[in-house]
């Protein structure tokens, strides 16, 4: 799956996982931290998932990856502060099974390098568990991201309380 849509359901997690009424308002507390933690390995199952189910690549690897990043930095600094933490370990949960599977084989491929390779450590990337679709019949892909993206918003509108609180209005 893109990592933009990893990232998307990072952004969902954080807000899911937020009570902006009871949470502290402080950065460092230990209720953020331990959302945080949760954030991270809910961002983990949920690469797991979204990985698993059949999918194509509808988005160009770079500039997957570009607007990912930028949609990550904007989300940080559109957060208040002691929110920060939690969409960071949300987001580092999303991305971190391809961190460890597939950064060799990435870097390898882009900067020409001959890094070590490893087999992969995550099942959903494992060819049997993978749902990639390499035949290029993207039907299915195709109604899944919608399906991602609609369900995200659907949490994001039930949220928008939440949602409207942790934003920065400085």
């Amino acid at each position: 799956m893109n990592v933009i849509f990893h990232t998307s359901v990072a952004a969902a997690i954080t807000v899911s996982l937020i009570d902006a009424d009871t949470i502290e308002k402080s950065f460092l507390t230990r209720q953020n931290i331990l959302t945080g933690i949760l954030a991270f390995v809910i961002g983990i199952i949920f690469h797991g998932i979204l990985d698993y189910i059949p999918h194509c690549y509808p988005v160009n690897s770079k500039l997957d990856v570009i607007a990912s990043l930028l949609f990550f930095g904007l989300g940080c600094l559109s957060l208040k502060k002691n929110y920060r933490l939690i969409f960071f370990l949300a987001f580092v949960g999303s991305i971190f099974p391809d961190v460890i599977d597939l950064s060799f084989k990435i870097l390898n491929k882009q900067l020409s390098l001959h890094l070590p390779m490893y087999h992969n450590f995550f099942p959903w990337h494992w060819t049997q568990y993978s749902g990639s679709i390499y035949n290029g019949v993207c039907d299915v892909s195709t109604l899944n991201h919608i399906m991602i993206i609609f369900l995200i918003g659907v949490l994001l509108y039930r949220k928008r309380s939440d949602l409207h609180k942790i934003l920065n209005k400085d």
